[in-house]
């Protein structure tokens, strides 16, 4: 299935913890925050890839990425759950059961301000804000591929399918923005 409704909002929040703004040149600034909501599950449903190759820069603070092996299996710790189609009311897409896999943890590394990451499509991973939480990242997607990506959540919990990307205004995400990108702490 082809992916054909492509996120145009300017502004959003992600149910992985920051906000997600829509830059030009197939780029993305993301922005963490220790105060934005995250989905209901986050804790159980932080590792998922990526249907597209892509760098990203750290702006400010320090990015923590841990990745992970994956092999499908029929008893694993993990359901897989597939993203493709429109997005729904609340800006997400569904979360479609694609089989079971055991998620065995690999490297861990920081990425500090100034410096660069690359993830290719189709690894997992999860991402973490080190520090204070405040992380500022600018997300420049390279190949992209047909196929939907995923999200784990551990076998036997409920994932989030609901998460409201629109639940704070678009005002209230720009001055998180403003907040870790200049250093202005403003509570949002």
């Amino acid at each position: 299935m082809i992916i054909d409704d492509i996120m145009t909002d300017k502004i959003t929040l992600h149910g992985l913890g920051f906000v997600q703004v829509q830059l030009e040149g197939n780029q993305r600034l993301h922005v963490w925050h220790p105060e934005l909501p995250r989905r209901a599950c986050f804790e159980h449903s932080a590792i998922h890839d990526h249907r597209f190759d892509f760098v990203s820069r750290v702006l400010v603070g320090t990015q923590i990425n841990h990745c992970f092996d994956m092999q499908r299996h029929d008893e694993g710790d993990f359901v897989l759950y597939l993203h493709e189609g429109k997005r729904g009311a609340n800006g997400g897409r569904p979360w479609t059961p694609d089989g079971r896999a055991i998620l065995e943890r690999g490297p861990v590394f920081e990425v500090r301000a100034g410096n660069d990451y690359g993830t290719r499509a189709y690894e997992y991973h999860r991402t973490e804000p080190g520090g204070d939480g405040r992380v500022a990242t600018i997300m420049q997607k390279q190949s992209e591929f047909p196929a939907g990506a995923h999200s784990t959540c551990r076998f036997g919990v409920q994932p989030d399918t609901d998460f409201d990307r629109y639940q704070w205004s678009p005002a209230k995400l720009w001055e998180v923005v403003t907040d870790v990108l200049l250093g202005q702490r403003v509570k949002p």
